[in-house]
C-alpha cells in the first residue's frame, strides 16, 4: 500500500530474495504475484523483474482491493472516494425505488429503518452498522436495477468500515437518520425527485462525518 499512498512505482527484489524474505516457496510466491498482477497492482517483465503499478491502473472495484484499502486506518482519500461513489449510486437508485418499489419492498425498507432507529444511542455499534447497511441494501434492491445492486454490493465491506468510524459521531448519525426517514417517505409517496434529494442529503452528512474523522486523525498525528 506504500506505493498506493505515494503514487510511486516500487521495484521488488528478485524471486529468490523475496522467497527468503517472506519465508515462502517459489510456487506460493508465483501464485501471489499472479493474483496481484491480475488485479493490476504489479507487473512482471522478463529480465526486468517485478514492480508495482500506479494506483490509477489498479482494478479498483475488485473486492479484495476494496477490502484491503478499507483496512487502512483510516485513509482519508479512500473515505472521501467512497462517499463520492455512494453519491453516484444512491440518489439515482433511490429515485428509481420511488418509482418501482412494491408495497412489500416499501414495508421492508420501513422495517429496516425502524429497527435502526430503535438502537439509536446504543453502544452496540456493530448492530447499528448492520442495520444501516440493511436499509441501504433494501433501498437499492427496490430500484429493480441489478447493476445498481451489484455496484452497491461491491462497496458493502468498505462501506461497513467507513461506518465503523462515522457511527460514533452521534450528531451526524441523528441527522442521517432524519434524512433516512425523509427518504422512506418519498419512496412511499412515489416521489422520485424527493427521494433523490433525500439520498443526496444522507451522503452529504456522511461526507461531513468523514471530514470530522479526518480532522480528528490529523489533530492526533494520525496518518
Amino acid at each position: 500500500m506504500d506505493a498506493e499512498r505515494a503514487s510511486e512505482r516500487l521495484d521488488f527484489p528478485n524471486e529468490a530474495e523475496l522467497c527468503q524474505q517472506l519465508g515462502v516457496s517459489r510456487s506460493i510466491l508465483r501464485e501471489a504475484v499472479k493474483v496481484l498482477a491480475d488485479k493490476g497492482m504489479m507487473e512482471v517483465r522478463p529480465r526486468s523483474g517485478m514492480r508495482s503499478r500506479p494506483r490509477a491502473e489498479w482494478n479498483v472495484l475488485d473486492p479484495d482491493i476494496l477490502g484491503w484499502q478499507a483496512q487502512l486506518s483510516p485513509d482519508p482519500r479512500f473515505l472521501r472516494d467512497l462517499c463520492e461513489v455512494r453519491l453516484a449510486i444512491e440518489p439515482t437508485a433511490s429515485g428509481f425505488a420511488a418509482v418501482r418499489a412494491t408495497p412489500q419492498e416499501i414495508a421492508a425498507i420501513e422495517e429496516c429503518l425502524e429497527r435502526r432507529e430503535a438502537v439509536t444511542g446504543s453502544v452496540n455499534f456493530e448492530e447499528a452498522i448492520n442495520l444501516d447497511l440493511q436499509f441501504h441494501t433494501a433501498v437499492v434492491a427496490a430500484s429493480h436495477n441489478p447493476l445498481f445492486q451489484r455496484l452497491s454490493a461491491s462497496i458493502r465491506e468498505p462501506f461497513r468500515v467507513a461506518l465503523s468510524y462515522t457511527a460514533r459521531l452521534r450528531a451526524s448519525v441523528a441527522l442521517e437518520l432524519a434524512a433516512h426517514r425523509t427518504l422512506l417517505d418519498a419512496i412511499r409517496r412515489h416521489q422520485p425527485m424527493a427521494a433523490r434529494a433525500a439520498a443526496e442529503e444522507i451522503v452529504g452528512y456522511a461526507m461531513l462525518a468523514v471530514e470530522q474523522v479526518v480532522r480528528s486523525q490529523e489533530n492526533h498525528g494520525g496518518g
